[in-house]
This record gives structure tokens, sequence and C-alpha cells, in this order.
């Protein structure tokens, strides 16, 4: 038996008290054989933590229970202070010397809060503190109940437990019955109620009398059946009760009871029944407890789970529907993917746009669907972490499908976020719009070549009026000049002198006449001709034009100072027409008594898309410079020279019709070529062409 300190003579003065009537710290509860029987009982019960404490706090007695709740033997825990079994948080605070301190005015305290077992596991405690005291009043100490309310069938367990404990050591009590009353009158958190066998309340404790608002002196005498609802009554509950009770031992019921005022509480009744030595049932003890506060939580609980089964189910019922109509979207691809990209879900427009089905495709990173040089460039990436910046990312751009074949998409990719503001994924959205594609090209294609059409129809209107200039003038001159000289024959009655000075007059002006319309005729032909390309050597090209001018040359002794040429895609005779306009032009207005001097420099550039500025694109072209030493000229006029009949010297001065420079260009342009022009007056010129290589 626990409590193992040295017993008293029954004689023997009890030495615990001091002179002034407090109690010694280390006095023993234990002081005769009442005392001694009833320590037997408490000793015993298993599913309450039941120690008596001196003053201090001191642990002076040990039963099983507190060695199956606290997880200490005795030896390890008389003698100790009652506060080891509270959390370190708890120590720190001084909830053990509070409480203490608080049963020491008030007569009682109870608390809920984690205790500490000896292996340092937590369990959720409630603890009554009774200061127990001597009849003149005088403090002896405390009774500390402590029960684990980790699990309330344990609690309700630990009830009927304290009841059988309490039946099957009756007689045992029956001697202390003075000293049970006084301790256990104490306890006000249970209503503790002994019936008769007929149910007829015979003790009531304070607990009974502070939960169901009665006095001992109203109840004591009554049937039990009152504390309970008029519909339960009419069931015949309490009876029933009482019959678990005899057939089973102990019997234990959950409901709202009655108070005296009318108000009701949710309690928790744990009915046993008292046997005599010969087995027969002489009454009952009725433990209630007062669980209403956790009734409702639980209510509230269940209530709350409700409302969130509700609430999951509208919430199962929209995702459903939400993905349902996700999945079955077909003129959009809308996909779900992870924060590095890779795809989690795939819905029916995804698969007929892109090709792929779900089972091919899901996990797989979405820059796939990208073409390889928006890979290399990381578009995908970039795109990713733009939504991520952003919100969102738009783009539209060539992608390909499952079969390779590709689609003009537009694309919205959003980032989505958690509570927190971190983003979790994305949502990407694409719109097959090549259809949309193809006409706004083909829009874009008709309009450039209605503009092709409108630069074409403007350059034929001013081709027209140079035409017409030259109808009016040009051509006209040398007729008039014809008419005039033929009438002075007639008026100098053909003088065989004069006539044929006439006639060389009337030939130089058919020459001319004839010479304009040659070059009108081959200004027309590059203008209508459709041109055959073919490989051609321009070294081969420059030969032939030498030759051609190969009186000229000696004439005027020319040196010509030539690269090697390239060999392009060309129009064969045009491309001799253009060396020999400008060997022609360098040979004409050379400076007199000067030879001529013509270097051609050929190299190959980066040119841009379009020919229009040499620099600075990706196509390649062929540079090719024709320098002479000749009279020059003004650099204002370094683009009028490539007007049709535009003339910079008089004709007397220089002879030609004043197209030749407007040839080349022609022939430069059928090439896709560009053709510019410098020149300081009396330095000579120098012609840039650009063909594409």
């Amino acid at each position: 038996m626990v409590g193992h300190r040295k017993k008293k003579n029954k004689d023997e003065a009890p030495a615990q008290y001091s002179a002034q009537g407090e109690c010694d710290p280390a006095f023993q509860f234990v002081s005769h054989p009442a005392d001694e029987a009833f320590q037997s009982v408490v000793t015993s019960v298993e599913d309450y933590s039941i120690m008596l404490l001196d003053q201090a706090g001191t642990v002076l007695t040990w039963n099983k229970g507190a060695s199956k709740i606290e997880g200490y033997p005795s030896s390890e825990v008389i003698g100790k202070n009652c506060r080891i079994f509270h959390t370190p948080e708890d120590r720190a605070a001084g909830v053990s010397e509070a409480m203490i301190a608080e049963a020491c005015r008030n007569g009682r305290v109870y608390r809920e809060g984690w205790h500490v077992r000896k292996d340092g596991m937590r369990y959720w405690a409630g603890t009554t503190l009774t200061a127990v005291r001597h009849a003149g009043g005088d403090l002896r100490g405390y009774l500390r109940i402590t029960a684990n309310l980790s699990d309330r069938k344990e609690v309700v367990d630990g009830y009927h437990n304290l009841v059988e404990e309490l039946r099957f050591r009756n007689d045992t009590l029956e001697k202390t019955a003075l000293r049970y009353r006084k301790i256990f009158q104490e306890v006000i958190d249970y209503a503790i109620i002994l019936l008769d066998e007929n149910g007829i309340v015979l003790e009531w404790n304070k607990g009974a009398e502070l939960l169901k608002g009665y006095t001992a002196a109203e109840v004591v005498g009554t049937n039990f059946r009152n504390f309970y609802p008029a519909d339960e009554r009419q069931a015949g509950l309490p009876e029933r009760m009482l019959q678990e009770a005899v057939a089973q031992g102990r019997t234990i019921h959950e409901g709202w009871r009655i108070r005296k005022d009318g108000t009701r509480f949710w309690g928790s009744v744990t009915l046993a029944a008292l046997h005599d030595d010969s087995g027969r049932v002489v009454g009952y003890t009725e433990v209630t407890g007062d669980f209403t506060r956790r009734k409702r939580l639980e209510d509230q609980a269940l209530t709350m789970v409700e409302e969130l089964r509700q609430t999951n189910e509208q919430l199962s019922v929209s995702r459903e529907l939400y993905h349902r109509m996700v999945a079955e979207v077909q003129d959009y691809a809308i996909i779900l993917l992870d924060k590095q990209g890779n795809i989690q879900n795939w819905n029916v427009g995804a698969e007929y746009i892109k090709g792929y089905t779900a089972s091919e495709i899901i996990g797989k990173h979405f820059s796939v669907f990208y073409a390889p040089d928006d890979r290399q460039r990381k578009l995908p990436q970039a795109l990713l972490a733009k939504a991520a910046r952003d919100g969102k990312a738009s783009h539209e751009g060539w992608r390909v499908r499952k079969d390779g074949s590709r689609f003009w998409g537009s694309i919205v990719i959003t980032a989505l976020h958690n509570a927190e503001g971190e983003v979790i994924g994305y949502s990407k959205v694409t719109r097959d719009l090549t259809e949309r594609k193809e006409m706004e090209d083909a829009l874009r294609t008709n309009a450039a070549q209605l503009d092709l059409k409108n630069k074409t129809l403007e350059r034929l209107n001013e081709e027209l009026s140079s035409f017409s200039h030259v109808a009016s003038h040009d051509l006209k001159e040398p007729l008039r000049k014809i008419r005039t000289f033929i009438s002075r024959i007639e008026d100098y009655n053909f003088d065989p002198q004069k006539t044929r000075d006439m006639l060389e007059k009337i030939k130089g002006s058919a020459t001319n006449m004839h010479n304009l319309i040659s070059d009108l005729l081959a200004y027309s032909q590059m203008s209508n001709d459709e041109p055959v390309f073919e490989k051609v050597d321009l070294n081969k090209v420059l030969g032939a034009v030498r030759y051609d001018l190969e009186v000229a040359i000696n004439e005027k002794q020319v040196v010509i100072d030539a690269d090697r040429l390239p060999v392009l895609r060309g129009v064969r005779y045009q491309l001799h027409q253009l060396f020999l306009n400008l060997l022609s032009n360098a040979i004409k207005f050379s400076k007199p008594e000067v030879s001529p001097v013509i270097q051609i420099r050929s190299e190959r550039i980066a040119g841009p898309d379009i020919p229009g500025d040499p620099v600075g694109g990706k196509n390649k072209y062929h540079h090719i410079s024709v320098a002479d030493n000749g009279i020059g000229f003004d650099h204002q006029y370094s683009t009028r020279i490539f007007d049709p009949f535009q003339r910079l010297h008089p004709r007397s001065a220089y002879a030609g019709t004043g197209i030749g420079l407007a040839i080349v260009k022609r022939i430069i342009e059928n090439h896709g070529g560009l053709i510019s022009a410098e020149s300081v007056p009396g330095q000579g010129a120098t012609f840039h062409l650009y063909l594409p290589s």
C-alpha cells in the first residue's frame, strides 16, 4: 500500500500540529484506523490520480490512478512537490503555487491544462485541488484529484470506475462515512448523488446543488427522475437506466437535463448499482458532469462541418461544371501549367488545335509547341517570366502541331497565385488565328502589289511626260533643222558646196533623231520585256563592253583598272547595256587633254531585306563601284542624273540623249539592286552598284 510512513499508536498524541495550530509540512494524514481504511480505498482507485498534499504541495499519498496517469512509481514521487506534474511553462509561471494559494483562500480550485507524464508525454488534465480542514477550521492540507480528459470516454469510464471502486468498498467507506462526506461534499465540479433501490435521493453533494440548483433539503427524499425532461420521463428513460445498471452493473447516458430554474444543461450521467454482501441491489450512485460547453462546441463544430460539407458540395459542383466547360471548349486550347511550365491538364480544344492527346502531352514542357528558333532564343521561358512579373503575357506567332505543321497562335499566359501571393502555376489560353493571319498577309501582299502598281503607274506617267517632252521638243528639233536646211538648199539654188554643207547638217540631225529613237526603244525594252535570268560572269560582260568601245578607248587612251568581278544571276544583255552606258559616260565626260582613268572595284557586303540602305542588314550584296577622273558634276544632281532625258551639259558640248543613266538605273532595279552616285565638280564621279548576291 502506498503511503509507507510509520503508523502512530491510537493513544499517541498527534505530532503533526504546530503550537500555532498550523499544519506541519511533514505531517501524516494516515493517523488512525479509519484513515487507513479510507487510504486503502483511495489507493486502489486506478482511473483518477488522487493524492494528499501538505500545505506546501508536497505529495504525501499516492494511488494506483496516479501511477497510471502520471507514470511515476510512488517511490519517485512521495516527498516531492506536485509542481513536477506541470509543464515547464506552467512551472515557470508558478501555476502550482497559484492553485494552492487559491484553494487555501477559497476552499477549492479547478483547472484544466496540459500535464506532463514521467516519459515526457503530455495529456490534457482536469485537476481539482480542495483544501482539507479540521473540524475547528484549521488547514490540514489538500486533496488533489486529477482526471485525464484527453479522451472523454476515458473520463466517463473514470467516473464508472470511481463509482465501482466506491461500491465494492462500501463497507470500508461506511466506517469512514463522516470523513468521506467531508471530503467529497467539497467537490463542486461533479454532482455525486446516492440513490436507494427505487431511485430516491439519499445523499446530495455541493456539486449537485450547484449543477442542478436544488439544495439537499429540497431534493433528498424525491425521485431522481424529476431531473429528466418530460419527454424522457414519458419514454421511461430513468427507469430503463436503473434496469440497465442492475443488469450491467452500470449505464452511461448523455442528454439534456433540467435545473430547478427550468434551464437545461448537457449532462453526462454514469449510474452504477450498489450491492450488499449477498449481491442484492441496495441503491445506486449517480455521477453527473456538466458538459454543456463541450456540447455546444461539438454542435458548433458539427454545424460548421455541415456548412463546410454543403459548401464543398457546391464547390465540387462548380468545379465540375468549370472542368466540364474547360474540357469541352473546342475553339480554345486551355492548359494549366506548373511553375516550371510543365503541362498539367489538356482540353478538347488543345487536342483539336495542337494535335496531341492528353496521354501524349501531360507532363511535358509547353515549349514543344514552339518553333526551333523560338526555343533557341528561349521565348517560352521569357513569356513565363513576364507573366510572373506582370501577371500575364500575350504573344502571337507561329506554333508547331504534333504533325509538324504550323499554325498562327495567339496566346495569353496568366500567373496563378496562392493566398500568400506566390506563383504556383500558369493558365495558358491559345487561339488558332491562322485564317486571320493568312487574310492579313494576303491583304498586305495585295496592298504591296497595289502600291507597286501605283508606283509603276506614277513612273510610267513620269516617263510619258518625258516622252511627250521628247516628242514635242527633242524629236521635233532634228525635223525642224532638216526642213530648214532643205529650204536653204533651195535658196542657194543647189550650190554644190553649200548643198554639201547643208546635207551634212541634215545627216547629223537625222543621226541624232536615230540615236534618240534607239535610246527610247532601249529604255522601253528595259521597262516592258520579261527578263530571262541566268548565271552571268561580269568579267566576260566587261570584256565584251571593252571590245565595243575599242575605238573610243584607243582614241582617248583610256585606262581601265578593274577587280575580279563576280558571277551572279542576271539578264546578260541588260548587264552588258549597264556597263556600256557607265563606261561610255566616263569616256564622254573626260577632261580635255587628260587620259581617262576608270577604276572598277568589287566587294561583298551585308544589306537590308529591301534595297534602300546598303548597311546593317542580313542579306548579301555585291558592291561594285565605277569611278572616273572626268569633269564630275555638282552633288545636288546626284539623284536627278538618273531621270530620263536629264542633261547637265548642253548638247553642243557633249553629245547624247540623256537616257543612258536612266537605262542604268532601270537595269539595277530589274535585278533587285540599288544605285547611287557621288561627285565633286572637276574631280570625277563614282557610281555605286548594289546587286543581290
